[in-house]
């Protein structure tokens, strides 16, 4: 039996499939998924475990919620501008959802960045050097792939809690039509 979707469903399943693509796009600088290095690296173990859980499982679960959040919630009214802005308010501002994910994970990455990076290449095993990335909070040169970390932590986990919640809260905004 074929699962009925509803175009609030349609309009947010395209919108998060396309903020989840550019999210994809961001992460490789950072290496989250060193998935050949898990065994041999600890904090390439770390990293991919936590992006595993921040930036796979999460935002499947979300995606799952905001489906059934959004089913039968679709405008009652024909009128083209209430129309539009109930698709924007319900459809759309849930599938930013993604982007607090993203946050999330940045933040544990910037509040404990000795768990998921070394802060020195000679921390690094020396095969693992051209391929496993270190961190500096300066603008010192290295040779080796290097993460750069600013140290805001709990600004990315703030905002991130900002994006979560109100994508979670949209699709039970009053309607507007």
């Amino acid at each position: 039996m074929p699962i009925p979707i509803e175009p609030l469903q349609q309009v947010f399943m395209l919108f998060y499939a396309i903020f989840w693509g550019a999210i994809a796009n961001v992460q490789p600088r950072w290496k989250p998924f060193q998935w050949h290095l898990f065994f041999a690296v600890p904090q390439a173990r770390r990293r991919a475990i936590a992006a595993f859980g921040l930036l796979n499982v999460l935002p499947l679960i979300f995606f799952a919620y905001g489906m059934w959040a959004l089913y039968g919630r679709g405008p009652t009214d024909t009128s083209l501008m209430a129309g539009s802005l109930h698709y924007l308010i319900r459809g759309v501002v849930p599938a930013f959802a993604i982007f607090g994910l993203y946050r999330f994970w940045f933040a544990i990455v910037e509040l404990y960045p000795d768990c998921f990076y070394a802060s020195t290449s000679n921390l690094v095993d020396e095969r693992y050097r051209h391929a496993e990335p270190t961190y500096r909070r300066t603008n010192e040169e290295r040779d080796t792939p290097t993460v750069d970390l600013v140290g805001h932590g709990r600004i990315h986990l703030l905002f991130g809690l900002l994006f979560v919640g109100i994508a979670a809260l949209a699709p039970w905004w009053p309607s507007l039509s």
